[in-house]
């Protein structure tokens, strides 16, 4: 009798740590979005003024397939950038007024739009901080082949929001992890992301596919339509 209460007590103990395992691992599900809150650190637009630029950026996700978008000038262009390894795809779709383009890289090809941040070396820190009530790491960017060698960028992701690999199209692919709080540079621009919700939601398959009504064209003509949007006066 003693020694089946003991068996009993041990499989109870067992049964309530992987109960709280499974809790922590299924605290954020397969599927769901991420709003981004874009500041700017520098606008050398003169003719646009920053209240007219973009100020939110979504990420979608579902298992390993994922997307973010970003509308600006009062929806007269929106990027967004799909990423869906079972079919090999990584898209950029531009909109621009009732022009639609589209360029597919290859799959870990770095997206139009993060071109410009220049190669860098990650270092891992123990600091931490809260970002929508999840708790982000912290790592250091620095730019040593850039001209002002500088720089360091904080930069803070989660692993608990389940997305695999999920900066295999940005610079910062060497970190594995969501990216909560990071930075972005557009010639004439540079963005500071920081995530502000995070929502559990169903998103459909049909996210990470390309819509219809969109042309295809080269890399180097997406780029030239999206910057000459940033140019200056």
């Amino acid at each position: 009798m003693k020694y089946s209460i003991i068996y009993i007590s041990l499989l109870l103990s067992i049964a309530i740590l992987n109960n709280c395992k499974r809790a922590k691992e299924s605290s954020f599900n397969s599927e769901g979005e991420i709003h981004y809150e874009i500041s700017y650190l520098a606008n050398d637009i003169d003719k646009i003024s920053t209240d007219m630029l973009p100020n939110k950026m979504v990420t979608k996700y579902r298992g390993e397939n994922y997307s973010y978008d970003i509308e600006g000038f009062f929806g007269l262009f929106v990027i967004e950038n799909i990423v869906n390894p079972k079919l090999s795809k990584n898209l950029t779709l531009l909109s621009v007024l009732d022009k639609k383009f589209y360029y597919q890289g290859k799959l870990n090809e770095t997206a139009v739009g993060f071109g410009l941040i220049p190669e860098m070396n990650i270092e891992f820190t123990e600091e931490t901080k809260y970002i929508c009530g999840i708790e982000c790491k912290k790592a250091l960017a620095t730019f040593p082949f850039a001209q002002n060698n500088n720089d360091t960028l904080e930069i803070f992701y989660t692993t608990e929001i389940p997305i695999p690999d999920p900066n295999r199209t940005t610079p910062y692919r060497k970190i594995d992890g969501v990216l909560m709080e990071f930075y972005l540079e557009l010639p004439s621009l540079k963005m500071k992301l920081t995530a502000n919700a995070v929502y559990k939601k169903n998103v459909a398959i049909a996210e990470f596919v390309k819509p219809d009504g969109y042309k295809e064209v080269s890399r180097a003509y997406l780029e030239t339509v999206l910057y000459k949007l940033m140019e200056p006066e």
